[in-house]
């Protein structure tokens, strides 16, 4: 009976402390439950957490037992001067990241880090310093050629001179985006190098422009000093256009939309805005400090100007150099003409080498990998000289006039061709083989026409599909002999017909694989984008 009474008792305790702990009890064992949320976590985008605590024995609790409910700090760091100097300074040169992209885990500079975006910007803002302080050196340089500081120089000749200068830059300016607007997306990376080269040359020029008015060359002033303009009037052409192109894809990778280019745009000009500053600061310094070296001795003379060229030199190829490093650092996940043509030759190489059994599991290079090979100067694009891509020349986007002229194809095919197209809403181009000259193996070319609907996606299959054509009027058997047991083909037009066939075989077959690969490896085909003839075929 006092057995009995003692385990009534036991069982009564173990309600109430179920009741009051919220935790159920069954023979001394907790029973299965819903994991109890004890803390809830408030976290700013900046970085700043406040925690809300249900548990009473929290060790950052500052009272001994208190209340349930009460909102307490993790840690009482943030009332420091330190450390809302940190905040201030992140929030106004570094953009927020969203907390469901690191879920609170990792800590915004560590994803800054590890995305590349710190890396980019420390050598992206290096360059603008060094160019910030040699426009300083190389105005101080211009105002002494136009007459400041030497007797007999009148201020109008110093304004024509500006005007003529200013003015050379305004229209190169315009002629330059009339030309060239349409393909800065295309090479961004380029166009942005290239951007940094005319900067250098610009400011070259009027570095140089003064030092002829003591010689001979006198007359050549003006004219230097107008092309340097010129140069920084191209450089700020092209730079602008790249600058939204770089800032965009910053705003995509870090935030995963294109919502953030507002906040990447307006960090990066209060980061440029600082480093403009520190190069006007520096510049002061540094020309002061040049202007107190006394000439008057020949040989502190040719110190000084050992001291200029040296100086001059190292800012320019620092300069260079950062923009080199910084640009290696955009993986761009879109296809331009040269990641179009290393992607399809890789894959090519990959097909030739795997099983027909094993090409489902084929994977393209990724953008990391592209981004690290691809050229920062301009070269010619889509020029299939490697083995495993066509050697013949490949026109994109020409009109149906050309096409038609270089194919020699017959009126009835043409129109059987354009019946077929205006019909079936597959394949939004038009290919043939044709000759830029006789009908000659040497003069061979490959002729692709863009339906009007044609979309970026359909150029990629179209670029694959004149590659394989290429390959296949290789492959085909001449006179002397039979390959893969196929028929000798004696007429140039019959092989061609061949050719076309078979390539339009192994696209069927081979798109899909290169579609499902490409999209693994992270390559966005519906924005691929490269030069063409410029030419859109449509039908009335």
């Amino acid at each position: 009976m006092q057995v009995n009474i003692c385990f009534l008792g036991i069982g009564v305790w173990l309600v109430i402390v179920a009741n009051v702990t919220g935790r159920g009890f069954a023979f001394g064992l907790s029973s299965p439950s819903q994991p109890l949320v004890t803390t809830v976590v408030s976290r700013k985008s900046n970085g700043r957490k406040k925690e809300y605590f249900f548990d009473r024995n929290r060790p950052f609790v500052k009272k001994e037992f208190p209340q349930i409910g009460d909102e307490v700090r993790k840690k009482e760091i943030f009332s420091s001067v330190l450390e809302h100097l940190q905040l201030l300074l992140r929030s106004t040169f570094l953009p927020t990241i969203p907390i469901s992209y690191d879920a609170g885990q990792t800590s915004q500079l560590t994803f800054l880090m590890e995305s590349g975006y710190l890396p980019f910007i420390f050598f992206d803002n290096l360059q603008d310093l060094t160019t910030s302080l040699r426009s300083v050196l190389a105005t101080q340089r211009i105002l002494e050629g136009v007459g400041v500081g030497r007797s007999g120089a009148t201020a109008l000749s110093a304004t024509l001179n500006f005007l003529i200068r200013d003015g050379c830059g305004m229209v190169a300016s315009l002629l330059f985006t009339s030309l060239a607007a349409s393909t800065f997306r295309r090479n961004i990376k380029r166009w942005k190098f290239f951007a940094d080269i005319m900067v250098d040359i610009g400011i070259t020029l009027e570095i140089m422009a003064p030092s002829l008015l003591s010689t001979q060359f006198s007359a050549w002033f003006l004219p230097l000093l107008c092309l340097g303009n010129v140069c920084k009037a191209l450089c700020g052409v092209a730079a602008g256009a790249t600058g939204g192109a770089l800032q965009m894809f910053w705003a995509v990778k870090l935030t995963r939309s294109e919502d953030g280019i507002s906040e990447v745009s307006a960090k990066n000009g209060a980061q440029r805005t600082v480093m403009g500053g520190m190069g006007l600061i520096l510049a002061g310094l540094t020309a002061s400090w040049l202007g107190n070296i006394d000439v008057a001795n020949s040989n502190m003379k040719m110190k000084k100007k050992g001291l200029w060229i040296g100086l001059y030199c190292g800012l320019t190829l620092l300069h260079l150099v950062c923009n080199w490093m910084s640009l290696k650092l955009v993986t761009l996940d879109w296809l331009n003409g040269w990641r179009l043509h290393r992607v399809v030759d890789d894959f090519l190489t990959s097909i030739d080498e795997t099983p027909h059994d094993c090409r489902q599991d084929i994977l393209c290079s990724n953008p990391t990998e592209v981004s690290k090979l691809e050229p920062i100067f301009f070269m010619p694009e889509l020029q299939s000289t490697k083995s495993h891509l066509s050697k013949y020349p490949i026109k994109l986007g020409v009109s149906f006039n050309q096409l038609a002229k270089l194919s020699g194809a017959h009126l009835s095919t043409l129109k059987s061709i354009v019946t077929t197209k205006h019909n079936s809403y597959k394949d939004n181009y038009i290919l043939k083989v044709g000759h830029t000259n006789t009908q000659l193996e040497k003069n061979r070319c490959i002729l692709v026409s863009f339906l009007s609907q044609c979309s970026n996606k359909e150029k990629a299959k179209a670029y694959l599909h004149a590659c394989l054509v290429g390959r296949a009027l290789v492959s085909v058997p001449l006179p002397n002999g039979i390959k893969n047991n196929r028929p000798v083909v004696h007429d140039e037009r019959q092989l061609i017909s061949q050719a076309e066939e078979i390539g339009q075989e192994e696209t069927e077959v081979l798109w899909p694989i290169f579609e499902r690969s490409a999209s693994k490896a992270g390559w966005r085909l519906d924005k691929t984008e490269f030069s063409t003839c410029g030419y859109e075929v449509f039908f009335e």
